[in-house]
């Protein structure tokens, strides 16, 4: 792996954090105001699909902050610790805190397809509510969408990304990663689920790719 492609991956962990940090049209935080009544399959919908999750990226997370773990202990030859200790420390508890998130959220959440839209639901099928940065249902036609990609790429996807024409105008938001130069509002997801099926489901879709 060489240098650049390591500076990229350590970008796009950075910015994976700034989604859970900050309000943004990338991740949707489910609602909890309310709680949703448990769903039968029957009540799921016709045709829905979930995909089904993958841990891959909260166990790196994890692994990036065992080694800041690591490197925050490393000592000089007096036996006292190096001036990178505090960030390396600092990196580890991010990391790890992080980490955890992100396995909460895959046992949570699915991505979803139906007949007609892709989705982002609850585990067991149920909505999560409207989407609390553009408006309306977390549910985007495959006929809306303009490109999707995966961040770095997908062998290596921390991000799933994708533009969608569906969002009216008026209630479009900027957001800090874009791929292309297309209209619509752009949505991006840490990738918490098979990517390859993923993939697989957007290809048999018809769902626009550059």
């Amino acid at each position: 792996m060489n240098s650049k492609m390591i500076v990229r991956i350590f970008r796009l962990l950075s910015a994976v954090i700034t989604i859970y940090a900050l309000p943004s049209t990338g991740f949707v935080t489910p609602q909890t105001t309310t709680r949703a009544p448990m769903m039968t399959p029957s009540s799921l919908g016709a045709g829905l699909e979930l995909v089904d999750p993958s841990y891959n990226l909260a166990i790196g997370a994890f692994g990036v902050g065992l080694a800041g773990g690591f490197l925050e202990d490393l000592r000089d030859a007096r036996g006292e610790k190096l001036l990178t200790a505090k960030p390396f420390g600092a990196l580890a508890v991010i990391f790890t805190v992080f980490s955890l998130f992100l396995a909460f959220q895959t046992t949570t959440l699915r991505f979803g397809f139906d007949d007609d839209s892709f989705s982002l639901v609850k585990a067991n099928g149920a909505s999560i509510g409207e989407n609390v940065v553009v408006g309306g249902e977390n549910k985007w036609a495959y006929k809306s969408f303009k490109n999707y990609d995966f961040l770095p790429s997908a062998d290596f996807p921390i991000l799933v990304y994708f533009r969608e024409d569906q969002t009216s105008v008026e209630n479009r938001e900027e957001v800090p990663i874009v791929v292309d130069a297309l209209e619509g509002q752009v949505h991006f997801f840490p990738a918490i689920s098979n990517v390859q099926d993923l993939k697989s489901e957007f290809e048999k879709r018809g769902c626009a790719h550059l």
